[in-house]
């Protein structure tokens, strides 16, 4: 018998238990009605749980993204790697990918931000880096055309992070 043809009885089943409904005994028949309703429900669910066990995990396609954690943890070590080599480049490199980070960090951080009062901002930045690191940091100082000067290195960008972190 199929699936669909035991729903439908089932609802048959009901729409007559209603039209019973309407004599003396009310209460009962809408309790006999409750039986196939319940029913058409299990085989409905089973039904479900069968099809979800047949067609097991969905394998995905090539362009598909995976948010699994190891997923997760190589594309932060790619993105990671690919800021670090930033640091080796050019201060345009290091002004359009590291700098805007690096700065929200430091507001964030610091919780001084740097559009309502740039001269505390400052201020705190030269305390936290000194003035050297400082204008690897500061917002303001961005040259993004500078393709010629090189970028201040992985030693520098390793001790803003250590500086950052110890805020």
């Amino acid at each position: 018998m199929n699936r669909t043809t035991i729903v439908i009885g089932a609802l048959v089943l009901v729409l007559v238990f209603e039209a019973l409904a309407y004599g003396n005994q009310r209460e009962i028949l809408l309790m006999l009605a409750a039986i196939p309703v319940a029913g058409a429900l299990a085989l409905l669910i089973w039904s479900l749980v069968q099809r979800a066990r047949r067609n097991g995990p969905a394998e995905l396609a090539d362009n598909e993204v995976d948010n699994g954690p190891a997923e997760m943890l190589t594309r932060w070590q790619a993105r990671a790697q690919m800021l670090a080599d930033r640091a080796e480049g050019t201060r345009a490199d290091w002004d359009r990918h590291l700098r805007p980070l690096l700065a929200k960090e430091f507001e964030l951080s610091s919780g001084h931000r740097h559009a309502k009062n740039r001269r505390a901002a400052e201020q705190a930045g030269v305390l936290q880096f000194g003035p050297e690191l400082w204008r690897w940091v500061d917002p303001a100082n961005s040259a993004l055309r500078d393709q010629t000067t090189r970028a201040p290195g992985r030693a520098a960008l390793d001790e803003i992070l250590r500086r950052l972190q110890n805020m």
